[in-house]
């Protein structure tokens, strides 16, 4: 009853994951249709604009040749001129709805006006034509919105006598007869070129936007297109209806025909499991001892770097005849010997259960050990080392002495390399306590952490550097994690800063452990 009751849950959370496949390669399906339906409306919606644009531009030029007729009548010899120019005015009214006035507009006020239709803009004329250099001057018509007058001044110099106007229409010079124009979530606007909207209400809302100004030289107005589609544009019910049953059925489909490749292989992979099984096992036992070495090697360069500049440092000392010099580089020389002695015990432990060889540690003392290793290394780089351990004078901590020394050194090493050719060239060394934990902080004024790493800054072979390992951070954190602490990158400083957490256990004295 067990095995039936076992063998009914395992059904219906199958069933459950076959609706919960289905329903998200549905909303996929959606999705990706929806954005093909963007951007088809995108493309109808450049293409509908760009042919709207060349047609209002083509359409704007003609006011241009419009006006030089009317210009040419205008200044002609007085006779039959007045019949003439409102004829020759009528006539362009009548071919070009558009325009829905002409004005002929004497600039000392001394003749009659010549007008298609009255009105009391007169004085906007007069200005523009007076303010024209010979170019185009265009205004909004005050008294009627969606309207704008073309000025010219007639003749076109100095000497003009007249104020020569058009008044267009800008829904008439937008006119269209495509069916797309008439789509609520299709917005278009006609600006003046100092942005005085003359009809629409811009695009600037929309998702999907055209703006151009217009390419006639005169009256570049500023044409906007745009379009706020909504989820029936995205997706049509019909479309979506059809598209629907169809992924449905070809994911039932392949819904059978998965289950039944999956009881064909669960067969052989069942006979495989246990050969696989022991190459997995075999595969992480390598894999172990590769990583066991390469860190090895990357831990023993350290010791034997700073034994090889103690022996040329005392060697150099000794042909001056500084024994006592010398007598204190071979004295670093036999304690970096026992370092690296005491770093290979501790990585051959590494595969085994193991005590913790902890004793008490003056933590500044630690620091300071870690500064004198790097004495040499600091004056080459030109690097200058500042520490602030105020807050952990006489602190003692029971712990393992070389896994500290080791993390201090790692990330001090790694901040002076960093800090080589920045600036400032300066790594600080910040000590702080709470109640219940440590704080040391490696500041380093170089250029960062690159972002394509931080993330993964403590993972193994992961590293910034050219020839770099990218075993350093990640032993430190595992050494760290080890006795307790903390390693980690802080985000939200100027500078790079790597710090470090320890459990506060000050110890006095030692027998009082035990």
């Amino acid at each position: 009853m067990v095995v039936a009751m076992k063998k009914t849950t395992m059904k219906h959370k199958g069933v459950v994951a076959a609706i919960i496949g289905w329903l998200g390669l549905l909303a996929t399906t959606l999705a990706a249709m929806a954005f093909f339906e963007r951007q088809q409306l995108f493309m109808e919606l450049q293409s509908e604009a760009a042919i709207l644009y060349r047609q209002a531009s083509q359409r704007a030029d003609q006011h241009d040749a419009h006006l030089t007729s009317l210009s040419a009548i205008a200044v002609a010899e007085k006779g039959n001129q007045q019949g003439v120019f409102l004829n020759v005015a009528d006539t362009i009214r009548r071919f070009y709805p558009r325009i829905t006035a002409i004005n002929l507009v004497p600039l000392d006020r001394a003749d009659a006006d010549l007008t298609t239709q009255s009105g009391q803009f007169f004085e906007t004329v007069i200005a523009a034509a007076n303010a024209s250099r010979g170019e185009l001057m265009l205004r909004a018509l005050p008294q009627a919105n969606g309207q704008y007058l073309a000025i010219k001044r007639s003749p076109n110099t100095t000497e003009a006598r007249y104020g020569l106007a058009i008044s267009v229409d800008a829904e008439r010079l937008l006119a269209s007869d495509n069916d797309f124009w008439a789509r609520p979530s299709v917005t278009r606007s006609l600006r003046l070129p100092d942005g005085t909207l003359l009809i629409g209400e811009g695009s600037r809302s929309a998702a999907i936007s055209f703006r151009h100004a217009l390419s006639s030289g005169s009256q570049p107005l500023l044409f906007e297109a745009g379009i706020s589609p909504s989820l029936t544009d995205f997706l049509p019910a019909d479309r979506t209806l059809l598209v629907a049953l169809g992924m449905t059925l070809f994911y039932l489909l392949a819904l059978l025909g998965w289950r039944q490749l999956v009881r064909t292989r669960r067969a052989e992979q069942q006979a495989q499991l246990s050969a696989s099984e022991a190459q997995l096992a075999h595969a992480t036992r390598v894999n172990a001892l590769g990583e066991m070495a390469s860190g090895m090697a990357h831990e023993l360069t350290q010791p034997l770097t700073a034994i090889l500049s103690q022996a040329q440092a005392g060697r150099h000392l000794a042909r001056r005849g500084d024994m006592g010099g010398s007598e204190e580089s071979f004295s670093r020389i036999v304690e970096q010997a026992k370092r690296a002695a005491a770093i290979l015990d501790r990585l051959r432990d590494w595969t085994q259960p193991h005590a913790e060889r902890a004793e008490l540690v003056p933590l500044n003392k630690a620091i300071e050990n870690v500064e004198a290793l790097l004495h040499r290394e600091l004056e080459m780089r030109g690097v200058s080392l500042m520490t602030d351990l105020a807050h952990t004078q006489g602190v003692s901590l029971y712990l393992d002495r070389i896994a500290l020394e080791q993390i201090i050194f790692n990330l001090t090493r790694n901040a002076v390399e960093a800090a080589e050719n920045s600036p400032e060239a300066r790594v600080m060394i910040l000590s702080a306590m709470t109640k219940t934990r440590i704080m040391l902080e490696i500041i380093d004024s170089g250029s960062g952490v690159p972002d394509a790493i931080r993330a993964r800054i403590f993972e193994p072979f992961v590293t910034g550097k050219v020839d770099g390992t990218g075993l350093g951070l990640a032993l430190c954190q595992r050494l760290a994690e080890h006795m307790g602490g903390e390693l980690s990158l802080i985000e939200d400083r100027p500078e790079t800063v790597f710090c470090l957490w320890l459990p506060r256990c000050v110890e006095k004295n030692k027998e009082s452990l035990k």
